[in-house]
């Protein structure tokens, strides 16, 4: 049995009416310490700083046979925790030993731990958009628990390196995950993991000697002839249509697409020359944002007026757009994978002319 394991019986200095002072247990484990009360109760000049009542009287007797009996309790208690978790905690010996029942502490409950915390941070130093990445990441775990072990949740001991490296492979193979996608959702789990070895639920993490750096991204843009070509093309489909122009819209203005979808015409502004300007702050950045409003990016607004609400343009989700936006790069010859990122980096600044 580990040296530092040590259970100590002590009394409190205050004494009740019967002028008996109640003696404690002291669970200490490397530093570590946690009490509980014996429910034996002693006289003062009866107990001795060994953690022992004096004498062979029957009420001392009775008093040390107690606290034997505790004793023994504990010591088999701290063997079984160590080894079926191979560590004890002065909390769970003390919890285990009074019968209470031990919050299991599953990769899943920690998520939600953390999901529920960055909920109460939105609006605050937090946007909709970082929780739901919180979402996505856990069901991605949620997901790969169920896909490689066939079980819902697994205690958070039971992630060790062959499960990260496990989860690696899952993302980057039956999620076809890129490289810097996969460390994203890593570092998620990372989180959950440093938070469980400060709670001590673990005492080893999992992700030691595992590099999770990002590699550079070659970020893809169109060249003005591709441009050209996706503005020149006419679709028999108004959905197609209405994702080209928001394409070109965000090529001219290098807004992002969560920037664009939150455009209203308060946005809009006019200054001394007559020139009009966009006014936005940007989500992910939260910094002020003044752009020029070219001829092509206006008249796509003026396109859309007809909307019948504040909003710029008529707004896909994110993943629908990139879905259109595949079938929009095939019809117009373009080789390159077309995402709203991609209209993002193009950021076209100086005006094209369509012949």
């Amino acid at each position: 049995m580990n040296s530092t394991y040590r259970i100590l019986f002590l009394t409190r200095k205050r004494v009740n009416s019967n002028g008996l002072a109640s003696i404690s247990v002291r669970i200490s484990i490397s530093g570590d310490k946690a009490e509980f009360s014996s429910l034996q109760f002693v006289k003062p000049e009866m107990w001795s700083p060994t953690g022992r009542a004096i004498g062979r009287t029957k009420e001392a007797v009775t008093i040390n046979d107690a606290l034997d009996k505790i004793k023994i309790a504990l010591d088999k208690h701290y063997k079984a925790i160590l080894e079926k978790d191979g560590y004890v905690t002065a909390d769970k010996l003390r919890d285990t030993y009074l019968g209470k029942e031990i919050r299991e502490n599953t990769v899943l409950s920690l998520y939600d731990i953390k999901v529920e915390q960055k909920r109460s941070l939105v609006g605050k130093t937090i946007r909709d958009t970082t929780l739901s990445k919180y979402r996505a990441t856990r069901k991605r775990v949620a997901d790969f628990m169920l896909y490689k072990y066939k079980k819902e949740d697994l205690q958070i001991r039971e992630v060790d390196f062959q499960f990260i490296t496990d989860y690696e492979v899952y993302l980057k193979s039956v999620c076809d995950c890129g490289h810097n996608s996969t460390v994203k959702h890593l570092r998620y789990l990372k989180q959950i993991i440093t938070n469980a070895l400060k709670n001590r639920y673990i005492t080893h993490d999992p992700f030691d000697d595992l590099s999770l750096s990002y590699k550079p991204v070659h970020k893809q843009f169109l060249i003005e002839p591709e441009i050209k070509k996706l503005l020149s093309k006419k679709f028999d489909s108004q959905r197609l249509e209405e994702v080209r122009d928001i394409f070109a819209f965000q090529s001219f203005t290098g807004i992002a697409y969560i920037d664009v979808a939150n455009l209203t015409t308060d946005n809009i502004f006019e200054d001394g020359f007559g020139q009009k300007w966009l006014r936005l702050n940007r989500q992910k950045s939260d910094v002020e944002a003044n752009i020029p409003l070219l001829e092509i990016p206006l008249s796509i607004i003026r396109k859309y007026r007809r909307l019948g609400t504040d909003k710029l343009l008529p707004m896909h989700s994110n993943q629908k757009m990139n879905e259109y936006l595949k079938e929009i790069a095939t019809l117009c010859g373009i080789k390159k994978k077309l995402t709203t990122h991609v209209a993002r980096h193009t950021n076209f600044r100086n005006q094209l002319i369509i012949n």
